[in-house]
């Protein structure tokens, strides 16, 4: 409560906000913090790094050594640049880092808020953050993401997914194949994204072998010849089997495996 209670003396939470920043955790500490002249000065000091140019040289370092010598009395901070859209994008793609490094798993509800902010860039920044924390409870979340409107937004979506290893999303992630919005052009001429090549070796690092038979067959066709290593990557995963070196040999060898399933 501590916490709470100095965001809110700061003028940096408004009693509105206050329930919802309290589910995230923030407010959990055992540590008692208060500040006194001296804190205020430094901390508006601070605030004042996040005001500047984000190509300023060196900034983001200083930014990220003040922001570890206050630790928790940082927190009222890095939380209003977040929200406030008066500071630069890049700046509060920091903020939510360094929120991340500085409160650990306790910011990971208050943060994975963000997977759904109006800036694409904030809600990238929101999962990048939750995979740095190691976070694979948040389902829900990296779901949404996948439709997100951002192309990058999904890609970080899958990123999570893989490298979690959130084996109950492969379904969903195996119906971004057929989802219009990874494609580009008009309709009857699309043509695939670079998200395609992505899906198919989240697929294979889930070792979702359900479509096993699917993979293997199109790794046959040349329409997917710009997917052949991926397919083949994601084969090799669900399979644990090596596929010789040559194109045609790996077409034979894929072709054979998927007659014995």
């Amino acid at each position: 409560m501590k916490i709470i209670s100095s965001l809110l003396v700061l003028g940096l939470l408004t009693p509105s906000a206050f329930a919802a920043v309290g589910k995230s955790h923030l407010a959990k500490s055992e540590k008692k913090v208060t500040l006194d002249q001296s804190d205020i000065v430094k901390l508006e000091r601070f605030e004042t790094l996040f005001r500047m140019d984000p190509k300023t040289p060196g900034l983001f370092k200083a930014m990220k050594k003040s922001a570890l010598t206050y630790q928790q009395k940082a927190v009222p901070t890095l939380v209003k640049v977040m929200k406030d859209d008066n500071f630069s994008d890049q700046n509060r793609w920091q903020a939510t880092m360094l929120l991340a490094q500085v409160m650990g798993a306790k910011s990971a509800a208050f943060i994975a808020k963000f997977s759904e902010h109006p800036n694409w860039m904030m809600r990238l920044a929101s999962l990048k953050a939750l995979l740095g924390l190691k976070q694979d409870s948040y389902h829900a979340v990296y779901s949404r993401a996948l439709k997100d409107p951002s192309l990058i937004v999904r890609i970080q979506a899958l990123d999570n997914i893989s490298q979690l290893k959130i084996v109950s999303l492969a379904p969903e992630v195996w119906q971004m194949m057929y989802d219009q919005s990874n494609y580009a052009g008009d309709a009857g001429k699309r043509k695939r994204t670079s998200i395609v090549k992505s899906v198919i070796r989240t697929l294979g690092d889930l070792e979702y072998k359900k479509v096993t038979p699917i993979l293997a067959s199109l790794i046959q066709k040349d329409k997917y010849s710009d997917l052949a290593d991926d397919l083949d990557y994601s084969l090799e995963k669900m399979t644990k089997k090596t596929s010789p070196d040559s194109m045609a040999e790996r077409r034979k060898f894929w072709e054979s495996h998927a007659k014995s399933i």
